[in-house]
């Protein structure tokens, strides 16, 4: 990641402020960092094949299209090592300062979107990362209607055939367990039922959150009232 493009890519946010397109880039900064997180998880690991049982060819896919959009999103957005970085430094100069007043939105929508889901995944669980991501950018375009359309390679980028990767083996583990716990298959909640209820409940409660601009701030109208 080079950090003078990141730092290119701050100053054009702060040029122009545009609480949507800040509300949409927080959202891919969230889904950058799962990118990231996955490529610290080994799917192939033994111990987890009952739990995801994907295939070699089905793994290729996956890490080339995780390598790709990870990619794209570091030089298109501000990612999170950056975003941290402005804020922790922020009284260090005058630039800095001025990054982070008009990062400010993306600071409230990066809060509200973590604790959605460190309130939501259950402790303990094993998680998948970029499933979480993959069906994050699914709820909010074909669920919710919603688009990257300033993005044109996440337009573009092949959510449905990467999830009815994850959706076949989902079947395939509900299947397994019916078998040796002997209950009906429609009765069983996977990993990958969790990770797709939390996608869909983070961009429903997203979607609805909305930044407001001085929340301090009291009206002089108010004020006169109140007197």
């Amino acid at each position: 990641m080079d950090k003078n493009e990141q730092l290119k890519i701050v100053l054009q946010h702060c040029n122009s402020f545009n609480l949507k397109k800040l509300k949409v880039d927080t959202l891919l900064l969230i889904i950058h960092s799962l990118l990231w997180d996955y490529e610290k998880i080994d799917i192939k690991d033994d111990s987890k094949k009952d739990i995801l049982p994907i295939n070699s060819h089905e793994i290729e896919f996956i890490n080339k299209s995780v390598h790709n959009l990870k990619n794209y999103l570091e030089n298109n957005i501000v990612v999170n090592e950056t975003f941290l970085y402005i804020f922790k430094n922020k009284n260090q100069s005058p630039l800095f300062l001025k990054l982070a007043k008009n990062l400010e939105p993306m600071r409230v929508y990066y809060q509200y979107l973590t604790s959605l889901f460190s309130n939501k995944i259950t402790k303990g669980s094993f998680w998948i990362p970029e499933l979480v991501a993959f069906s994050l950018i699914h709820y909010f375009k074909k669920e919710y209607q919603k688009s990257f359309i300033k993005h044109p390679l996440i337009e573009d980028f092949p959510t449905e055939k990467l999830l009815n990767i994850y959706n076949k083996n989902n079947i395939e583990i509900k299947k397994h367990i019916s078998k040796t716990e002997d209950i009906n298959s429609w009765k069983v909640k996977t990993n990958l039922d969790e990770m797709y209820d939390l996608s869909e409940f983070m961009i429903k409660k997203y979607l609805e959150f909305n930044y407001k601009i001085n929340e301090k701030r009291v009206s002089k109208v108010r004020t006169k009232r109140k007197k």
